[in-house]
């Protein structure tokens, strides 16, 4: 449900901004105030998540939600919605999920053993992306049949359940060992950390320079609108099609089952992201855009998941928030930054030369850390 709801939001957010603004720009900046509280806060977020019991953390986290949906649902109705509120409350929304994140994720490592953390990851994600693969949809179909504003108002009614899923949990949410402060020196030990584990770090690294230059979901709503003329149902199509292709990326994943090779996956999904983001960029019939998107999705997610396990490998429990509130920090900075530097490309260069300009920067990136970090390349999680 609350993955639903996020993307009902999302897409409605996004269709606001440039419904009103028609501006390219202030949809990269919509992207880059949504990731600034993950910057400012992130690991703060993870300190708390090692300190106090993650299932009531969760479950304020998903009563919170309501107040952005609902706020965004009675300005749009009363006609005096502004791109500056889409902003606040889009702002609002990201600093309630940068707390529930890290101890969301941090319960994962309690439920299954270590063996099968890779599935796990992959299944957890699996039915995430189902979620998120109706939510774009559905967004969509709200948007052309309702209007923007019912869209914000079902968005909200989605978290109650959420919040009584969360109630529904019979895992204990008490961090493990030693009770510890919330501190600025725990939140240094976190950093310290990542240091000392480079494979997480490689990682991190990895997926910074990629998205920088190919966060391509700040201009689909240009591609939908200017591209292939295809409207909010269209908009809902091609967030639907990334969803579906991440679905097929870590189905593939559960096929395939423990995948050694780590380090050399993330770096060979990388590479073909960097193919697909050209494909949309040289696209001109719709049906090739969603395959193209579709193909985003797919590696995206393949490489989302060796980090997310990577990270349950190798932290331990009374780490695990920190590490997981890091990851967060590294992609929703990139994605912020992304968003911005796309937005800017495509006001510079037109949607689909920025996206072309994307593909080649992204392979120059992965060739790059690739040389740099041959470890990465050679990591085996026996």
């Amino acid at each position: 449900m609350t993955a639903i709801a996020s993307q009902l939001r999302q897409v409605a957010q996004l269709y606001q901004v440039y419904e009103i603004s028609g501006s390219s720009l202030k949809l990269g900046l919509a992207g880059l105030l949504h990731g600034l509280p993950y910057v400012l806060l992130g690991l703060f977020a993870g300190t708390v998540a090692d300190t106090f019991d993650r299932k009531k953390l969760i479950l304020f986290t998903q009563c919170l939600n309501l107040i952005p949906a609902a706020a965004l649902g009675l300005l749009t109705m009363a006609g005096a919605v502004q791109v500056w509120h889409v902003y606040l409350f889009g702002v609002m929304s990201a600093f309630v999920q940068v707390f529930n994140g890290p101890a969301r994720s941090a319960l994962v490592p309690r439920l299954v053993p270590q063996s099968h953390l890779m599935n796990a990851v992959s299944l957890n994600a699996l039915i995430h992306q189902a979620s998120m693969l109706i939510g774009p949809a559905a967004a969509g179909l709200l948007i052309d049949l309702l209007g923007v504003s019912w869209t914000y108002f079902i968005c909200g009614a989605l978290f109650v359940p959420a919040a009584f899923g969360v109630i529904a949990i019979r895992t204990s949410g008490e961090p493990r060992g030693e009770r510890r402060r919330v501190s600025l020196r725990s939140m240094i030990e976190g950093v310290e950390f990542i240091w000392v584990q480079r494979i997480i770090l490689s990682l991190f690294l990895l997926d910074f320079g990629v998205m920088l230059v190919g966060y391509y979901n700040a201009v689909l709503p240009i591609f939908a609108s200017d591209v292939f003329k295809a409207g909010a149902v269209g908009l809902g199509t091609l967030y639907t099609a990334s969803a579906l292709g991440a679905l097929l990326g870590l189905g593939t994943l559960l096929l395939l089952g423990e995948v050694r090779r780590k380090g050399a996956l993330a770096l060979t999904s990388a590479v073909l992201f960097a193919g697909a983001l050209t494909l949309l960029g040289l696209a001109r019939w719709f049906w090739l855009g969603v395959l193209a998107v579709a193909a985003l999705g797919f590696f995206d997610a393949i490489s989302v998941s060796v980090r997310r396990t990577v990270i349950q490998l190798l932290a331990p429990d009374a780490m695990m928030g920190r590490a997981w509130s890091l990851m967060a920090v590294f992609a929703q900075l990139t994605n912020g930054l992304g968003a911005l530097v796309v937005g800017a490309m495509a006001a510079a260069l037109g949607a689909p030369k920025a996206l072309v300009a994307s593909g080649g920067l992204c392979l120059l990136i992965v060739v790059i850390i690739g040389c740099a970090i041959p470890q990465l390349w050679r990591y085996r999680s026996d």
